[in-house]
């Protein structure tokens, strides 16, 4: 009989196990977040899973029977991840996320800590909540929510049903959220369906694939796009209040220049500004947007040609 192999848990090991014991699943390309090299982690992982603290199954590791008795032991519980492919899918896409948002510098609260309203018995539609800090010690969810964003993950079978109670939840949630980040599976879903009465700040459906991450490592600093514009425009703007959005203007003699930043396509400030290109009321105005180049063809197919869009590079 093979003698049991007996594994010395790091600090690593130990903050990788109470993930798993959270989220209850993640990919193994996700496990090199909790170690320093990426030839390390292989061989730690391994050791794990030849010690039963994880199962790998299938490009993805859960909690093996070791972890589940060591969790126990400790007096910590640990999720389930049961048959229900539902289930399933929806929680490897928020362990998926919640590893991308952390290892873009972003914070990341998954929904089941979140206190957001929901229409519906069977649960939230979100999947979390993302924001540029942690929550503070003893903040408030108002404070929090206030300076976040409400997440969503519409993956490519999701259901018109679905997308209505998507809808509600984020009108209902509106007033409460600095933006909604909408991450989809299927490019066609980018503009279908169209949401409407949605209130924030910042509205953004991003396609989810690997560039996307680069752009919320820059824009981590809350300044990013505000200094991008002032490298263009230089220094004699001035950000307009009175508006929900982030609009920055420039006045030369008498004509007035709105610049919209957009470091992801928003189709909610597209609209806005579409409808001001054909009201009178804007006569003696142009529209720039500033945008970064990844999203350079799907913001100019969009707007009106009246509308200068202008690719910003580092």
């Amino acid at each position: 009989m093979e003698k049991e192999k007996r594994i010395c848990l790091r600090n690593r090991d130990f903050n990788f196990i109470m993930y798993l014991s959270e989220y209850g699943i993640i990919t193994n390309e996700n496990v090199k977040l909790f170690y320093d090299s990426k030839y390390y982690y292989k061989n730690r992982l391994a050791s794990l899973a030849k010690g039963e603290f994880v199962e790998r199954l299938y490009g993805k590791v859960v909690l093996g029977r070791k972890g589940k008795s060591y969790l126990n032991k400790i007096g910590l519980g640990y999720r389930n991840i049961n048959r229900n492919e539902t289930y399933k899918k929806r929680m490897e896409r928020i362990s998926d996320v919640s590893c991308k948002v952390q290892l873009s510098g972003w914070y990341f609260e998954p929904s089941w800590r979140c206190s957001v309203n929901t229409y519906t018995k069977r649960g939230n539609r979100f999947i979390g909540v993302m924001s540029r800090e942690k929550r503070w010690w003893q903040e408030n969810n108002e404070d929090f929510y206030k300076r976040s964003y409400i997440v969503y993950f519409l993956h490519k079978d999701i259901t018109p049903r679905e997308l209505k109670y998507i809808n509600k939840e984020l009108d209902r949630n509106k007033n409460n959220f600095r933006g909604a980040i909408i991450f989809i599976e299927n490019e066609w879903l980018l503009n279908h369906p169209k949401f409407t009465n949605i209130n924030f700040s910042e509205n953004y459906i991003i396609l989810y694939q690997k560039e996307i991450w680069d752009i919320f490592k820059k824009i981590l600093d809350e300044d990013y796009m505000k200094n991008r514009i002032i490298n263009v425009f230089g220094e004699d703007i001035y950000r307009v209040k009175g508006y929900i959005y982030e609009i920055y203007c420039k006045k030369e003699d008498d004509l007035y220049t709105y610049i919209f930043p957009m470091p992801f396509v928003d189709f909610s400030i597209m609209d806005w500004i579409n409808d001001m290109v054909d009201s009178s009321l804007f006569s003696n105005t142009s529209f720039k947007v500033v945008c970064n180049d990844f999203f350079l063809g799907e913001i100019r197919k969009f707007l009106k040609d009246e509308v200068d869009v202008i690719c910003i590079t580092d």
